[in-house]
């Protein structure tokens, strides 16, 4: 008779931990699909920073491989000088923007990973 009563007691138990778990992987499938939209969110953030990139490169070159138009005035040389040292900077800017929203992007891969893991172990524990 005890040992009925025992194991009744462990099967209680067990239904319990089993909604528990239930909860718990709705809350890590619930959380892997935030960071899913975050990190899409980071990503169009990232290509439209490539896309600025880009631009500033073309601006650039144009601007170094630009002959001077005929008839027209030459430009100063030091304006010239200041507008390639701001182009350069401008780049620079968007390279660190660029690895900062991979660093976040990849921060976030990580966390992801960890709430996989933790699905998989709760998914065969069953």
């Amino acid at each position: 008779m005890r040992s009925i009563v025992l194991i009744f007691a462990l099967l209680l138990l067990s239904f319990g931990a089993a909604a528990d778990d239930r909860t718990e992987l709705q809350e890590l499938h619930a959380a892997v699909n935030a960071l899913n939209q975050e990190q899409q969110a980071l990503f169009q953030q990232f290509q439209m920073l490539q896309e600025l990139r880009r631009a500033n490169d073309q601006a650039s070159y144009a601007a170094q491989l630009r002959p001077p138009q005929a008839g027209s005035e030459v430009p100063n040389y030091a304006d010239g000088v200041q507008a390639q040292k701001d182009l350069a900077r401008q780049g620079e800017d968007l390279a660190q923007q660029a690895n900062q929203i991979y660093a976040q992007y990849k921060e976030i891969g990580d966390k992801k990973t960890q709430l996989r893991q933790r699905i998989l172990e709760l998914t065969l524990s069953r």
